[in-house]
Protein backbone atom coordinates (compact mmCIF):
# COMPACT_ATOMS: atom_id res chain seq x y z
CA UNK A 1 0.00 0.00 0.00
CA UNK A 2 1.50 3.51 -0.94
CA UNK A 3 0.89 6.65 0.12
CA UNK A 4 -1.41 7.14 -1.93
CA UNK A 5 -3.50 4.68 -1.80
CA UNK A 6 -3.86 5.04 2.22
CA UNK A 7 -5.24 9.07 1.51
CA UNK A 8 -7.97 6.93 -0.55
CA UNK A 9 -8.27 5.06 2.41
CA UNK A 10 -8.21 7.42 4.67
CA UNK A 11 -11.01 9.10 2.54
CA UNK A 12 -13.13 6.64 2.87
CA UNK A 13 -13.29 5.84 6.79
CA UNK A 14 -16.62 6.58 8.51
CA UNK A 15 -15.06 9.35 10.40
CA UNK A 16 -14.00 11.03 7.33
CA UNK A 17 -17.46 10.70 5.55
CA UNK A 18 -18.74 12.01 8.92
CA UNK A 19 -16.70 15.24 9.15
CA UNK A 20 -17.43 15.90 5.48
CA UNK A 21 -20.97 15.23 5.21
CA UNK A 22 -22.38 16.55 8.51
CA UNK A 23 -23.56 19.91 8.23
CA UNK A 24 -22.04 20.74 11.51
CA UNK A 25 -18.58 19.24 11.73
CA UNK A 26 -16.53 20.55 9.60
CA UNK A 27 -17.81 24.41 9.82
CA UNK A 28 -17.30 23.50 13.67
CA UNK A 29 -14.41 21.85 13.42
CA UNK A 30 -12.57 24.72 11.37
CA UNK A 31 -14.41 27.44 13.55
CA UNK A 32 -12.30 25.81 16.56
CA UNK A 33 -9.19 25.64 14.20
CA UNK A 34 -9.28 29.13 14.10
CA UNK A 35 -9.65 29.94 17.32
CA UNK A 36 -5.86 27.30 18.32
CA UNK A 37 -4.70 29.38 15.69
CA UNK A 38 -5.56 33.23 17.11
CA UNK A 39 -4.15 31.71 20.48
CA UNK A 40 -0.98 30.01 19.65
CA UNK A 41 -0.15 31.85 16.62
CA UNK A 42 -1.29 35.51 18.90
CA UNK A 43 0.61 34.90 21.69
CA UNK A 44 3.98 33.58 20.28
CA UNK A 45 3.81 36.53 18.02
CA UNK A 46 4.24 38.65 20.75
CA UNK A 47 7.20 36.13 21.69
CA UNK A 48 8.98 37.02 18.42
CA UNK A 49 8.10 40.75 18.55
CA UNK A 50 9.59 40.91 22.21
CA UNK A 51 12.78 38.87 20.96
CA UNK A 52 12.65 41.44 17.76
CA UNK A 53 13.23 44.41 20.06
CA UNK A 54 9.90 45.88 18.90
CA UNK A 55 7.87 45.66 21.96
CA UNK A 56 7.88 45.15 25.23
CA UNK A 57 10.94 46.32 25.78
CA UNK A 58 11.39 47.00 29.58
CA UNK A 59 9.61 43.08 29.53
CA UNK A 60 12.34 41.01 30.45
CA UNK A 61 12.60 37.96 27.82
CA UNK A 62 11.90 35.26 30.44
CA UNK A 63 8.35 36.71 31.46
CA UNK A 64 7.44 37.28 28.49
CA UNK A 65 8.02 33.65 26.90
CA UNK A 66 7.32 32.37 30.58
CA UNK A 67 3.65 33.49 30.60
CA UNK A 68 3.15 33.18 26.93
CA UNK A 69 4.02 30.02 26.14
CA UNK A 70 2.17 27.90 28.49
CA UNK A 71 -1.14 29.32 26.71
CA UNK A 72 0.49 29.32 23.07
CA UNK A 73 1.05 25.47 23.60
CA UNK A 74 -2.64 24.90 24.51
CA UNK A 75 -3.98 26.75 21.48
CA UNK A 76 -1.60 24.83 19.71
CA UNK A 77 -2.71 21.64 20.64
CA UNK A 78 -6.24 22.81 20.00
CA UNK A 79 -5.07 23.61 16.25
CA UNK A 80 -3.36 20.69 15.58
CA UNK A 81 -6.05 18.41 16.76
CA UNK A 82 -8.57 20.45 14.52
CA UNK A 83 -6.15 20.67 11.77
CA UNK A 84 -5.49 16.94 11.83
CA UNK A 85 -9.40 16.26 11.47
CA UNK A 86 -9.60 18.82 8.95
CA UNK A 87 -7.63 16.83 6.75
CA UNK A 88 -9.01 13.65 7.78
CA UNK A 89 -12.69 15.51 6.30
CA UNK A 90 -11.23 15.72 2.98
CA UNK A 91 -7.55 14.48 2.86
CA UNK A 92 -7.55 13.36 -0.74
CA UNK A 93 -8.59 16.86 -1.67
CA UNK A 94 -5.87 18.42 0.61
CA UNK A 95 -3.25 15.96 -0.26
CA UNK A 96 -3.88 16.80 -3.75
CA UNK A 97 -3.03 20.94 -3.50
CA UNK A 98 0.57 21.34 -3.64
CA UNK A 99 -0.36 24.53 -0.98
CA UNK A 100 -1.04 22.02 1.37
CA UNK A 101 2.06 20.37 1.00
CA UNK A 102 4.13 23.09 1.10
CA UNK A 103 2.10 24.05 4.15
CA UNK A 104 3.21 20.94 5.72
CA UNK A 105 6.89 21.58 4.88
CA UNK A 106 6.55 24.89 6.45
CA UNK A 107 5.52 23.71 9.65
CA UNK A 108 8.19 21.44 10.58
CA UNK A 109 10.35 24.66 9.68
CA UNK A 110 8.08 26.27 12.11
CA UNK A 111 8.97 23.48 14.13
CA UNK A 112 12.96 23.09 13.78
CA UNK A 113 12.69 26.92 14.62
CA UNK A 114 11.00 26.43 17.83
CA UNK A 115 13.71 23.69 18.46
CA UNK A 116 16.24 26.13 17.52
CA UNK A 117 15.08 28.75 19.92
CA UNK A 118 14.51 26.47 23.14
CA UNK A 119 18.10 24.71 22.44
CA UNK A 120 20.74 27.51 21.00
CA UNK A 121 19.23 30.51 21.68
CA UNK A 122 17.08 30.49 24.76
CA UNK A 123 19.45 28.57 27.35
CA UNK A 124 21.72 31.72 26.94
CA UNK A 125 19.06 34.27 28.16
CA UNK A 126 20.53 34.90 31.62
CA UNK A 127 23.50 36.59 29.66
CA UNK A 128 20.76 39.05 27.26
CA UNK A 129 17.54 39.00 29.38
CA UNK A 130 17.23 42.74 30.22
CA UNK A 131 19.94 44.30 27.98
CA UNK A 132 20.58 44.08 24.06
CA UNK A 133 18.82 41.07 22.02
CA UNK A 134 21.53 39.30 20.33
CA UNK A 135 20.82 38.72 16.45
CA UNK A 136 19.98 35.27 16.79
CA UNK A 137 16.83 36.00 19.06
CA UNK A 138 15.64 38.32 16.13
CA UNK A 139 16.25 35.81 13.61
CA UNK A 140 14.30 33.20 15.40
CA UNK A 141 11.70 35.67 16.21
CA UNK A 142 11.47 36.74 12.59
CA UNK A 143 11.42 33.64 11.12
CA UNK A 144 8.64 32.68 13.10
CA UNK A 145 6.52 35.76 11.89
CA UNK A 146 7.91 34.86 8.17
CA UNK A 147 6.92 31.09 8.91
CA UNK A 148 3.72 31.74 10.91
CA UNK A 149 2.27 34.36 7.99
CA UNK A 150 2.92 31.78 4.87
CA UNK A 151 1.10 29.00 7.11
CA UNK A 152 -1.93 30.77 7.78
CA UNK A 153 -1.96 32.10 4.15
CA UNK A 154 -1.67 28.66 2.87
CA UNK A 155 -4.06 27.03 4.89
CA UNK A 156 -6.45 29.32 3.86
CA UNK A 157 -5.37 29.53 0.25
CA UNK A 158 -5.77 25.29 0.47
CA UNK A 159 -9.63 25.93 1.27
CA UNK A 160 -9.83 27.75 -2.01
CA UNK A 161 -8.67 24.99 -3.70
CA UNK A 162 -10.13 22.37 -2.09
CA UNK A 163 -13.72 23.87 -1.51
CA UNK A 164 -16.48 24.17 -4.16
CA UNK A 165 -17.62 26.96 -2.96
CA UNK A 166 -14.42 28.59 -4.39
CA UNK A 167 -13.24 26.28 -6.91
CA UNK A 168 -16.74 26.41 -8.80
CA UNK A 169 -17.56 30.10 -7.72
CA UNK A 170 -20.41 30.97 -5.54
CA UNK A 171 -23.28 30.68 -8.03
CA UNK A 172 -22.01 27.07 -8.58
CA UNK A 173 -22.19 26.31 -5.02
CA UNK A 174 -25.38 27.87 -4.63
CA UNK A 175 -27.79 26.64 -7.47
CA UNK A 176 -26.96 23.21 -8.61
CA UNK A 177 -25.13 21.89 -4.94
Amino acid sequence: MGFHDFILWLNETSVSVYLRESELAFPVTEAVHLIGIGISVGLIMWVDLRLMGLTMRRERVTDVVSRAVPLALAGFLIMFISGGLLFLGKPDTYWGTSTFKVKCVLMVVAGLNVLLFHKRVYPNVVRWDEGHTPLAAKVVGLSSIVLWFLIIVLGRWTAYYADPLYTGGIRTYLFFK
